[in-house]
C-alpha cells in the first residue's frame, strides 16, 4: 500500500532530512576537522537540488524537492536569514574599533576595497564578454559594483568559527582577523545599501534612487538617535541582572522583525533592516542574547535557506560562461584577500607569519556571501547563472581558508627559520 505523501507529512521529511542530514555528515564523516559545517550545509543544499540529485534521481527529487514542494519552506528561509543577519550585527561591536590606530584601520579597509576594487574591474570585462551572465535590472555599471562586493565579502560568522577551530581566537592575530572582518561587515551593508538604491531606483532615475539613499540614511540616522536609547532603557527595566529571559526575547525578535520590515517598506533589502537591528542591541546583553539564539538559528533555520539556495543553484557542465565566471571569480578572491590584507599588514610591522595568515584567513566567506548573492539575485543584478557560480565559488574559497592559512604559516614559518639560520 502506497504511502500518502501529505503536506505535513512531506514538510517533516524534509525538516528531518535538512537539520540532522548536514550535521550528522559534519560530526560523523571527520569532515569536522576540515571544513566549517557551514560548508556542508551549503553542499547539502546543492547536493539536493536540480544539479544533483534531481538529475541522478528525478523520481526522488521531484516529490521531494521541486520548486512547488519547498513553497512551505519560503517563510522558515526569510526567518532564518533574517536571524542570521541579525546576529552578525550583533557580533559587530562598534567599540572595538576605538582606539585601533591607523595600522588597523589602513588593513581593514584594504582588506575589504583591494579585492572589491579586483572584482569591480573584472565583472566589467565579465560582463562585456558574457553579456548573459548580468541579471535583467542590471547595466554594466551596476554588475560591476555587485560583482566587485561578491568578491570582496569576508564572513565574520563562519571565520570565528575557523578560528575556534584551529586554536586561533584567543591569538593576537585571531582578534586581528576578527576585528578587520567585522570592519569588512560594516563597509559590505553600505556597499550593497548602494547596489540595491541604484536597483530598486532604476526605474525611477537618479530621484528613485536618492529618494531611497534619503530614507535609507534617515533610517539609519533614527535607529541611532532614537532606538538605541529607546532599547537599551527598556533592556534595563526588563533585565536589569543581565539574564535574557521571555520578555527580553520578545522584545529582541519584534525589533529585529520591525527593523526588517521598515527597511524592506522604503525600498531596500529586508536583511539590512536585520543587521542594523543587532547592531544598536545594548552590548551588555549581546553575549546572552547570542547563546539563546544562536544555536537554533543557525543549527534549525539555516538548513532551510540551504534549501531554497541549492533549489536556485543550477550548474550546466556546458555553459562555458559560467565555469569562466566561477574560475576567475575563485582566483581574484584569493589574490585579493590575500594580498590586500598580507602586505598592508607586514607594511604595518606584522610578522611575515602573522601577515600571510591574515591574508589567508580573510578570503573566508561563507553564509554571508550566500546571503549577499542572494539579494543581488532578487535585485536583478546577478542572473541565475552568474548566482550558481558565484556560490560554487564561496563554497570552495570558504573550504580552503583553513589549509591555506595552515599552509601560509608553515612556510613563513621555515623561511623564518632558514634565514635565522644562515
Amino acid at each position: 500500500m502506497p504511502v500518502e505523501l501529505t503536506p505535513a507529512l512531506l514538510f517533516l521529511l524534509q525538516a528531518i532530512l535538512l537539520i540532522a542530514g548536514p550535521f550528522l555528515l559534519w560530526r560523523l564523516s571527520g569532515l569536522k576537522h576540515v571544513a566549517p559545517m557551514v560548508v556542508i550545509q551549503i553542499l547539502f543544499g546543492i547536493a539536493l537540488g536540480p544539479s544533483v540529485l534531481g538529475q541522478a534521481a528525478a523520481e526522488l527529487w521531484q516529490p521531494l524537492f521541486a520548486r512547488e514542494s519547498l513553497a512551505p519552506l519560503s517563510g522558515l528561509a526569510l526567518l532564518a536569514v533574517v536571524f542570521f543577519a541579525f546576529l552578525t550585527g550583533l557580533h559587530l561591536d562598534l567599540e572595538e574599533f576605538k582606539g585601533r590606530g591607523r595600522a588597523f584601520v589602513g588593513v581593514s579597509l584594504s582588506s575589504m576595497l583591494v579585492p572589491t576594487l579586483l572584482g569591480g574591474g573584472l565583472g566589467w570585462w565579465i560582463v562585456g564578454a558574457f553579456p548573459e551572465i548580468a541579471g535583467p535590472k542590471a547595466d554594466p555599471l551596476l554588475f560591476a559594483a555587485g560583482f566587485g562586493i561578491c568578491v570582496g565579502v569576508t564572513a565574520l560568522p563562519v571565520l570565528g568559527a575557523i578560528l575556534r577551530e584551529m586554536g586561533l581566537i584567543g591569538e593576537r592575530v585571531g582578534r586581528l582577523a576578527l576585528g578587520y572582518a567585522a570592519v569588512n561587515d560594516a563597509l559590505l551593508w553600505l556597499l550593497i545599501t548602494a547596489v540595491l538604491a541604484l536597483a530598486a531606483g532604476g526605474s525611477g532615475g537618479f530621484a528613485g534612487v536618492a529618494q531611497i539613499a534619503v530614507l535609507g540614511f534617515a533610517y539609519l540616522a533614527a535607529t541611532e538617535l532614537f532606538a538605541r536609547p529607546l532599547l537599551t532603557r527598556l533592556m534595563n527595566r526588563i533585565a536589569p541582572d543581565g539574564a535574557v529571559g521571555d520578555m527580553v526575547v520578545v522584545v529582541t525578535c519584534a525589533a529585529l522583525l520591525g527593523s526588517a520590515a521598515v527597511t524592506e517598506l522604503i525600498g531596500l533589502h529586508y536583511i539590512l533592516g536585520a543587521f542594523v537591528a543587532g547592531t544598536v542591541m545594548p552590548r551588555r546583553l549581546a553575549a546572552a542574547i547570542l547563546d539563546r539564539l544562536e544555536h537554533f538559528a543557525t543549527l534549525i533555520l539555516l538548513p532551510f535557506f540551504f534549501t531554497l539556495t541549492g533549489l536556485k543553484v543550477n550548474l550546466d557542465l556546458a555553459a562555458s560562461a559560467q565555469w569562466w565566471v566561477f574560475a576567475l571569480a575563485t582566483v581574484a578572491t584569493i589574490l585579493g584577500k590575500v594580498l590586500g590584507t598580507a602586505l598592508p599588514a607586514r607594511l604595518s610591522g606584522e610578522s611575515a607569519a602573522d601577515s600571510w595568515r591574515l591574508g589567508t584567513l580573510m578570503s573566508c566567506k561563507g553564509l554571508m556571501e550566500v546571503i549577499v548573492l542572494t539579494i543581488l539575485l532578487e535585485a536583478g543584478v546577478l542572473s541565475e547563472a552568474c548566482f550558481s557560480a558565484m556560490v560554487l565559488m564561496a563554497v570552495v574559497v570558504t573550504a580552503l581558508t583553513q589549509p591555506m592559512t595552515l599552509l601560509a604559516g608553515r612556510i613563513a614559518g621555515r623561511r623564518a627559520g632558514h634565514a635565522g639560520a644562515s
